[in-house]
Order: structure tokens, then sequence, then C-alpha cells
């Protein structure tokens, strides 16, 4: 059986959620966050990193500014203010998918924008960034 590109996307991504939720480090005194952020372009290879928060970490160049902005979303990245500056108006649609976990709430966002640019900046300008 054929499997798509996008259906094996997703089911990479859901995988690698499923080995993220193990491994990150549990806190009673504070907010717990964890997600895999995955990257998908139309045409490239996908990239996922993780970031935890509290403590913050994971493979995420920016985690703790990247933790600071879920915390005032209430761990939804659909939440975190978009960062108005200019992107090009390039046609190289790409889908950004968070899932994770935030003080013990599952979370998912998952949304297609033109660009990465666009992308990046409509989700707080860190999270999907850096």
């Amino acid at each position: 059986m054929h499997m798509s590109r996008a259906r094996f996307r997703w089911t990479a991504a859901l995988a690698g959620m499923a080995m993220l939720a193990p491994a990150v480090p549990a806190r009673a005194d504070g907010p717990v966050g964890a997600y895999l952020l995955t990257v998908i372009p139309q045409n490239g290879p996908a990239t996922t990193r993780t970031l935890w928060c509290d403590p913050d970490g994971g493979a995420h160049g920016a985690a703790s500014r990247a933790c600071e902005q879920l915390e005032a979303a209430g761990g939804e990245v659909g939440r975190v203010p978009a960062r108005p500056e200019p992107c090009t108006l390039e046609h190289a649609p790409v889908t950004v998918i968070a899932n994770g976990v935030w003080r013990g709430t599952a979370r998912h966002f998952a949304r297609t924008y033109p660009n990465r640019c666009v992308a990046v900046r409509a989700t707080g300008g860190i999270i999907f960034g850096e």
C-alpha cells in the first residue's frame, strides 16, 4: 500500500509526539509544557524539534522566549499574538504543527500559511522561528 507524502508526515509527527511525552521532566511547582513543533513545506523535507517549558529546553533555539509566549497564551499557540512585520508575497505553502501538553492539558495547533515567513510571524515570531 502506498502512503501519500502528507499522510506519512502526519504519521511521523504523531509518532514523535508519543515518544516526547514520557521524556519531559515534570515539576510540581510550576507550569509544565512539552511540544513537538513541526514545519512541513509543500516542497522539501519537514523539520521537527522539541520545546520544553519549566524547565525551558529541548531542541528549540530560543526555548525561554518561546515558553514566555506560550505562558502568556495559556499554552495555546493559536492565542500567541502575531508579530506585525512584513513578509514577501512568495507562494511556498508551509504547514506548521504544534502537538503537546500544557499544565496537563493536551494542546494541538495545525495551520497552513502561504510561506514560512507568514507562518513564523502569525505565530509570534519565535515558536516556529528560531
